[in-house]
């Protein structure tokens, strides 16, 4: 993790704030430019997107009251400092899943349309969040590996689904999306530092990625056979 922050007067700013905030600001004009020429879908899947995910943010940050409810009643400052961790974010990422499939049901915009816009916006995120680990991290070799993988990761799958736009309205190809992307995670953990071995080498990241690929592999073998049968 980013240590360096910038001082300004009293205030102390983290470059990894820094870099999150710009993360964020270049995965929302990805987001618009994806939505380009769907100006009837634009703004209500912008406005939905954008407040579910600064919800999101608010459970990441303060998940932490759930997962160490004891130091933060010790320590409330604790709150300031730390959040919710890989738990936290796995918290948000069901919260948005949740809202989202509801918001496409009530506006009769298939849920597709919206899984497409957060992957390509997620990208986005993690291609510049990790160029800044690159640049103001003063990384390992494992770290640097880590965020050029993640990196090298997110541009292809983004390159792909630009090359496929239309077809990302399906959930056939945000299924084929998903298991790259969790096969690609995988691999790119092994890279990652101070990651605890679970089970067969793999961490507890790795088995979570690895069981999302077994899912969306046994879904992409049920559809392949169900189109077999009907022709």
């Amino acid at each position: 993790m980013m240590q360096e922050a910038v001082v300004w007067g009293p205030l102390i700013i983290k470059y990894n704030w820094i870099a999150i905030i710009f993360s964020v600001l270049a995965a929302h004009v990805t987001m618009k430019h994806w939505l380009k020429g769907k100006s009837d879908l634009s703004k209500p899947i912008l406005n939905d997107i954008t407040n579910v995910l600064f919800g999101a943010f608010l459970i990441w940050k303060f998940s932490v009251i759930i997962f160490n409810p004891v130091t933060v009643l010790n320590n409330p400052y604790y709150l300031l400092y730390f959040t919710g961790g890989e738990r936290g974010i796995l918290l948000s990422a069901i919260v948005v899943l949740i809202f989202l499939f509801f918001q496409s049901r009530k506006r009769r915009i298939t849920f597709w349309v919206y899984a497409a816009v957060l992957a390509a916006s997620l990208f986005s995120y993690i291609i510049f969040y990790s160029i800044f680990q690159l640049i103001f991290n003063n990384p390992t070799t494992s770290s640097f590996l880590y965020d050029l993988s993640q990196i090298v990761l997110a541009i292809v799958l983004l390159v792909w689904m630009y090359s496929r736009k239309e077809s990302f309205e399906k959930p056939q190809e945000i299924n084929q999306l998903i298991l790259w992307f969790s096969i690609g995670q995988i691999f790119s953990y092994f890279f990652k530092s101070f990651s605890v071995v679970v089970f067969l080498g793999l961490s507890s990241e790795q088995l979570v990625f690895l069981t999302i690929a077994l899912c969306c592999l046994s879904i992409h073998i049920f559809i392949k056979k169900e189109s077999f049968n009907e022709s």
